[in-house]
């Protein structure tokens, strides 16, 4: 039988699952930072505010599956 801390499928896989996820997302906005400000005057006002508006749809969606999961 396994333990639900540290077995298979148990909190402590899911909470190193979302540590992990956590890092990589942190990571991919660190990413997306410093392109951004790298490549300065190459890019357009449309091509910024088209990412910056993927950025706010991301998170409209994790506010409305977060207020669904309570």
């Amino acid at each position: 039988m396994s333990d639900e801390k540290t077995g298979p499928g148990g909190e402590g896989d899911k909470d190193r699952a979302m540590s992990e996820e956590l890092r990589q997302l942190g990571h991919s906005l660190s990413t997306l930072g410093r392109t951004v400000f790298e490549e300065g005057r190459v890019l357009s006002v449309d091509l910024l505010r088209s990412a910056r508006g993927a950025v706010d749809r991301a998170r409209q969606e994790i506010e409305r599956l977060a207020r669904e999961r309570k």
